[in-house]
């Protein structure tokens, strides 16, 4: 999407009327503009993946119980957590610790390379 917002703005129509290559306009024009959010979108995403993986397996639509899931892990844990609630708490807290990082750190890129924040 901001690749299709970018291929109009004026400064890409004044690269083709003088004759600039279409791989010239991307790697010189466009590609410097559509970084930021690129990068900042991409860790965002990846805070949602891991939801999504935790989230599927927990359910047992995601990994297999010979590979290692923090949701396989939640799952295990809820027939125990009248004995040991520990085994609830540290996959769900490394769930929480890592969403909250990657979307501490999409919103420190954000304010850092956008230049409408500054």
């Amino acid at each position: 999407a901001q690749v299709l917002n970018v291929k109009v703005e004026d400064y890409i129509e004044a690269a083709r009327a003088v004759g600039c290559s279409p791989l010239r306009i991307a790697v010189s024009h466009m590609l410097p503009n559509i970084t930021a959010p690129v990068i900042v979108q991409s860790t965002l995403a990846i805070a949602a993946a891991v939801i999504a993986e935790a989230s599927l397996s927990f359910l047992g639509l995601g990994q297999q119980p010979p590979a290692p899931s923090w949701g396989s892990m939640l799952n295990t844990a809820k027939n125990f957590m009248d004995s040991a609630p520990w085994m609830a708490i540290w996959p769900g807290l490394a769930i929480f610790i890592l969403v909250l990082a990657f979307n501490l750190l999409g919103d420190g890129l954000r304010d850092a390379l956008d230049p409408r924040h500054r």
